[in-house]
């Protein structure tokens, strides 16, 4: 993911990369070529000769030139590092999910909040063009009112990664990779009443419902699957007159007409979610797109669910 923000990074006027920090030194060296991951996004060499190298997180944290840091680390270290950039008076864009656990999310609230710094956490989606198109079809009521939401989304048991798989580290595929989905339920309905989940039966899976008082049905579906199963991902939200639907083949809406596509706004989400980071940065601005208080909630929802999970499908009441 450090990978893909550079990427991204490079694309924006006005941001610099002042530093990298990490322990391989071939990615120290500006070749990116070697990144892994879900997404098919390929690597690259870049330019790092007038770029401060670091190998320990605190001297990047440390250093007074550096306005923002962006934090891409396994999520285990997430709010230590976060809470000493935030001390140290940087602004913070973080990796989803947040944290492990709530105290912690709440600690790097409080230290944002504290240092009078940005603290924002990449749920990307938040920025992705067809689930753009989500909300302000949702939001306008342009196919009549919203009945149901199916969230998917599924990967490969991520072996290629040392501490991905170890829960203790990552959280597992509920807390790591669903929480995009779970974020998305929480922007478009907020904080359902109840919940129940169930696994799919595969390596670490969940099928879970999500209650409202509103009566709109949301599911989730999906996490890691047998090791080499390619990722996917998509949402079909049945509406008063008819079907919104992202699969592989594209943002398609369905009624008694037949299936047309749907355009969207053209732009990359990472590189969105950067520009959107910065512009809160250089105006000082909470980031009310993508506050971190959602954030919070996400990762307070995904351990209701792994719960329920747990009790094999016993509905659990969230708060709020």
């Amino acid at each position: 993911m450090g990978a893909t923000h550079i990427g991204a990074m490079q694309k924006i006027p006005g941001l610099e990369l002042g530093a990298v920090c990490t322990t391989n030194e071939r990615a120290l060296s500006g070749d990116l070529t070697d990144v892994g991951g879900n997404l098919d996004i390929p690597g690259a060499k870049y330019d790092f000769s007038a770029v401060h190298k670091c190998r320990e997180w605190q001297e990047l944290v440390a250093d007074p030139d550096l306005e923002a840091i962006d934090i891409c680390l396994p999520t285990d270290l997430h709010a230590q590092v976060a809470i000493r950039a935030l001390e140290s008076g940087k602004h913070v864009l973080c990796e989803k999910p947040m944290a492990l656990n709530t105290d912690d999310c709440s600690r790097m609230i409080r230290a944002a909040r504290n240092a009078g710094r940005v603290l924002m956490i990449g749920q990307v989606l938040r920025f992705w063009p067809e689930y753009a198109t989500l909300r302000e079809a949702i939001e306008s009521e342009r196919f009549g009112i919203v009945r149901s939401v199916e969230f998917r989304r599924s990967a490969g048991l991520p072996d290629w990664s040392r501490w991905l798989p170890r829960e203790e580290r990552s959280g597992g595929a509920v807390v790591d990779l669903l929480v995009h989905d779970i974020d998305q339920a929480i922007a478009l309905f907020g904080m359902p009443e109840t919940v129940s989940a169930r696994s799919l039966g595969a390596v670490d899976t969940i099928d879970a419902a999500l209650s409202y008082t509103n009566g709109v049905e949301v599911r989730i579906k999906g996490g890691w699957l047998a090791p080499g199963e390619k990722f996917s991902m998509g949402f079909e939200m049945v509406a008063e007159h008819g079907t919104l639907r992202l699969d592989g083949t594209g943002l398609t809406f369905t009624d008694e007409s037949g299936t047309q596509p749907v355009r969207t706004e053209e732009g990359d989400g990472y590189q969105r979610e950067l520009a959107y980071f910065a512009e809160c940065c250089r105006r000082n601005l909470k980031p009310d797109r993508c506050p971190p208080e959602q954030s919070a909630q996400g990762i307070a929802l995904a351990l209701v669910l792994k719960e329920s999970r747990k009790r094999e499908g016993h509905t659990l009441r969230c708060s709020a």
